[in-house]
């Protein structure tokens, strides 16, 4: 995933809605017409020139005048139009659980071809798949084989050199023990090699820069039996828990860790359930992940991406949706996006 589009998917996120892509993925104050999901936007990917969108919703709605088509909670739109993908259906629904199904998560393959689908759900495309599944990115079609199931929510996936690597709620896929964080193969055979064992929820995943190492994020107090207060680093070949680690403080015990983000040298995190905040950890210092800086939020803190050229960071997140709830330099009252130095 680039950067540039990082930053689309970080404002996204907190409008919850799909803007039709100006020039460079340029945005203006005054949007042109729009296609929208009637509902909730939780989950962004990329591939080409077609973005996904996961969430909780029903239909896409577009400029006037335009059909509203049906979108279970899973669409394709061209990014330079901003209109549906003509000819992909997919459709995540739950039929034999309560409750309205959710994707939580998107991935695209290495290869471009599958996308990848975690959530809160139970069916796809009229088949049982639990939770995760794999469609084509052409039409939406079920990847043949394909039938990895997680006995709970799945909320964070990230594609890697060889392996898929998921993370939320559950404690078994495919009815063997796996606590809060797998892999596959991209093809779909879960992994009996990488298995890291957290004690609690996972939000976040990100690859190292070197591709060496993989970041966990989420809600946990140790990873393999190591005390890492909701981030860790592990091998991405064989999940053993690297030396790497913020030290024990620095992050308060149950404040997830929302999104994470790495470069060469340093690791940014957005945390929230109190105290909310955005942080920047050191990785050039050995296995000491000292923290840089931190701005405080009146909210959860749940994306983070970087401008072109890495010199300016994008937080998104649940601050200032009250009206003069978060305000800085004095007067400037912020809403949900805020910029900062890196």
């Amino acid at each position: 995933m680039s950067r540039r589009f990082r930053i689309l998917l970080s404002m996204l996120m907190v409008i919850g809605m799909v803007a039709a892509a100006q020039p460079a993925y340029a945005l203006t104050v005054t949007p042109d017409d729009t296609w929208q999901a009637k509902g909730r936007v939780f989950a962004l990917a990329k591939s080409g020139d077609t973005i996904f969108l996961g969430g909780k919703f029903t239909k896409l709605l577009g400029p006037s005048g335009n059909p509203k088509p049906a979108a279970l909670n899973v669409a394709a739109l061209n990014m330079t139009t901003g209109a549906p993908v003509p000819g992909f259906a997919a459709s995540v629904t739950n039929t034999v659980a309560s409750g309205a199904a959710e994707v939580r998560a998107l991935a695209v393959s290495n290869d471009g071809s599958t996308l990848y689908l975690g959530g809160k759900f139970d069916t796809v495309n009229g088949e049982l798949h639990k939770n995760l599944a794999a469609v084509s990115t052409a039409d939406g079609s079920l990847i043949p084989g394909f039938q990895v199931d997680a006995n709970k929510p799945v909320n964070a996936l990230l594609t890697g050199t060889g392996l898929v690597y998921f993370g939320g709620d559950f404690k078994r896929v495919n009815t063997k023990p796996r606590n809060f964080v797998a892999a596959m193969s991209p093809g779909g055979v879960l992994s009996n090699d990488w298995k890291p064992s957290a004690d609690n929820t996972i939000r976040s995943l990100e690859t190292a820069t070197d591709g060496a190492t993989v970041f966990i994020g989420g809600k946990f107090l140790t990873m393999n039996g190591g005390a890492r207060t909701s981030v860790a680093r592990v091998s991405a070949t064989d999940g053993s828990l690297d030396a790497w680690a913020i030290p024990p403080g620095v992050i308060d015990n149950g404040n997830p860790a929302w999104d994470l983000l790495a470069t060469g040298n340093r690791l940014f995190g957005g945390f929230g359930n109190g105290p909310n905040y955005a942080a920047a950890f050191r990785l050039d210092n050995g296995s000491t992940g000292t923290q840089l800086w931190r701005r405080n939020t009146v909210g959860n803190v749940q994306g983070l991406a970087f401008n072109a050229d890495g010199s300016r960071l994008f937080v998104a997140g649940h601050f200032g949706t009250a009206r003069l709830q978060q305000t800085v330099c004095g007067s400037v009252n912020l809403r949900g996006l805020m910029m900062v130095d890196p």
